[in-house]
């Protein structure tokens, strides 16, 4: 019974102490593949770069570059890119609602598991693995 009391009391205590993982993209360049439920719906795995905060895409033979916006230590939006840059009235009543954001939520060396949509949302707007192919220095 004592053993059963110490370890309900060491549960107890470390889960409260226990913090989230923190997820943050360092700099580089990140393929987006997407999980096969969006490649059968026609959508395409997507090339970016992350450089000091700045979130580089190349859209229609062009490349464009979008702020970052980070959240928490989980989670960004890209101004232009997941919300307007100078949003309207509706669409600033639409983000009060619902704000659509990367959200990273388990990373391993340079695998990096996404969905974008709100966090726990049960049906993502895309969702698959963020992999960094070049380091930037």
């Amino acid at each position: 019974m004592k053993n059963f009391f110490i370890v309900i009391c060491f549960i107890l205590l470390t889960s409260f102490t226990i913090k989230s993982k923190i997820n943050l993209l360092p700099d580089g360049t990140y393929v987006a593949v997407l999980d096969e439920k969006y490649k059968k719906m026609e959508l395409n795995d997507f090339e970016f770069t992350v450089q000091n905060n700045q979130f580089v895409i190349k859209k229609a033979d062009k490349l464009e570059t979008f702020e970052m916006e980070w959240l928490d230590e989980n989670s960004f939006v890209v101004k232009g890119y997941t919300e307007s840059v100078s949003p309207n009235t509706f669409e600033q009543n639409l983000l009060k609602d619902y704000r659509p954001t990367f959200n990273i939520f388990k990373n391993n060396k340079n695998e990096y598991k996404f969905t974008i949509g709100t966090e726990n949302e049960k049906e993502p707007i895309l969702a698959g693995k963020l992999v960094q192919t070049v380091n930037q220095k």
